[in-house]
């Protein structure tokens, strides 16, 4: 007859089997080795990455925007740091004249004299643009180092840059300069493309911030030019709006960024040789149990985010709309990293770099067909799903967003010449 086993030790046999059991879990779920090659990998892969894009220039000149800038940085950091801050009335006079709403005889005599002394290095800087490549300096990417002191100081002087050449836009056209002028929007507009070649997340926003700053000048600049210069524009601002990287680059390279940042202490020693020489700093943190399973989070997260990034506008709303309620729904999550998400102002700042491409665009076509027949088109010479073009006189048409709550002043093309831009909505 075979003997009944007691009821505890059956029980104490099924306990144990099951803290066997979660702790091969656990340990399997704790290991990060997988992570960390992972995160080589991926370093090694972004720090040699290349951007290549379509230059909006036929003349280019050999090797990237990178190579070119290098020289010019120590230059632009001494004449950054020479600069005052404006006032906020001197900044809102600023604004004003560039958006075109002021004359350029409101700009203070300081700033003008400011303005003429920096033009030789704003050139040399736009002119980095006419590179046959893309891709930063060093100091601007996401992957150069911990530090990040230089990398501000370097983003403040670029976009001291992207305002000048925007002013230097409007005074040009004020001077009746408006070829000129055009040439020097459109370098600017590159300016702001290049710094989201390679820049994460930092970059992109101020690759939008650059469109938003430019646009307005340049849609006059275009109005006024010569219709020679309104063909070639036409070319280059497509060659520019092609250009753009994919959202999900960005959030790959914020994703490698941040787990460097946060979790390099974690890694081997083996591992930690392979980095760059500017990582090699590594501060022991408290609570490696709980980061090492908020690192897999981090890396789980970002893989979700990166599949949807690079959806339609539209689509993606809806897709990072699921993602959070599926985060809400999971137990034991750790802190997310702060960087490594696509916040609605940055997806509306975005899109509205697309938008007002797009428009500048339209403009240019819808001023050639113009003066070529005669007559406004009927609809815009390129497609697209954003833009409508809507006739309002004889002299006058308008191009109106599409896109709810993008833009919802239109832009209107005047067939005498007279400036193009009436009324334009900027997101704050």
């Amino acid at each position: 007859m075979a003997l009944k086993r007691p009821l505890p030790a059956l029980m104490g046999g099924v306990s144990l089997s099951v803290l066997v059991s979660l702790g091969a879990l656990a340990h399997q779920h704790l290991r990060t080795d997988a992570l960390e090659e992972r995160l080589l990998r991926e370093v090694n892969t972004l720090t040699h990455a290349e951007h290549p894009r379509p230059a909006h220039v036929t003349a280019t000149r050999p090797g990237t925007f990178g190579d070119a800038m290098v020289p010019l940085l120590p230059a632009l950091l001494q004449q950054a740091r020479a600069t005052p801050a404006p006032t906020s009335a001197e900044a809102a006079t600023l604004e004003a004249v560039t958006e075109g709403r002021a004359p350029v005889t409101d700009l203070p005599a300081s700033r003008r004299e400011a303005l003429e002394q920096g033009l030789p290095l704003m050139r040399r800087v736009l002119a980095a643009t006419h590179a046959e490549s893309g891709g930063l300096p060093e100091d601007l990417r996401p992957l150069s180092g911990p530090e990040v002191s230089r990398r501000d100081a370097l983003i403040h002087a670029l976009w001291h840059v992207v305002e000048d050449a925007a002013l230097e836009t409007r005074r040009l056209v004020s001077r009746g300069e408006a070829d000129p002028a055009v040439d020097t929007c459109l370098d600017a507009l590159a300016l702001s493309r290049e710094l989201a070649l390679g820049g994460g997340l930092v970059g992109q926003r101020l690759s939008a911030a650059g469109y938003a700053r430019t646009w307005r000048a340049c849609a006059d600049a275009l109005d006024a030019a010569s219709l020679s210069r309104k063909r070639q524009a036409i070319s280059q601002l497509t060659r520019l709006h092609e250009g753009f990287p994919p959202v999900s680059l960005m959030l790959h390279e914020e994703a490698v960024a941040a787990q460097l940042h946060a979790f390099r202490d974690l890694l081997s020693d083996d591992t930690r040789a392979e980095l760059p020489p500017t990582w090699f700093d590594a501060p022991e943190q408290p609570g490696a149990l709980s980061r090492r399973l908020q690192w897999r989070q981090w890396v789980e997260d970002a893989d979700h985010l990166l599949a949807v990034a690079d959806q339609p506008a539209e689509e993606r709303r809806r897709s990072l709309a699921a993602l959070e309620t599926r985060k809400a729904g999971e137990y034991f999550r750790q802190e997310e990293a702060p960087s490594v998400r696509l916040s609605p102002e940055d997806m509306e700042a975005l899109e509205l770099r697309t938008l007002r491409s797009e428009a500048l665009i339209a403009l240019a076509e819808v001023d050639v067909a113009r003066a070529e027949k005669g007559q406004w088109p009927r609809a815009l010479p390129t497609r697209t799903t954003s833009l409508v073009l809507e006739p309002v006189d004889e002299t006058q048409v308008s191009i109106r967003s599409c896109i709810p709550g993008l833009m919802p002043d239109p832009l209107v093309v005047k067939a005498d010449g007279t400036p193009a831009l009436q009324r334009v909505h900027d997101v704050p």
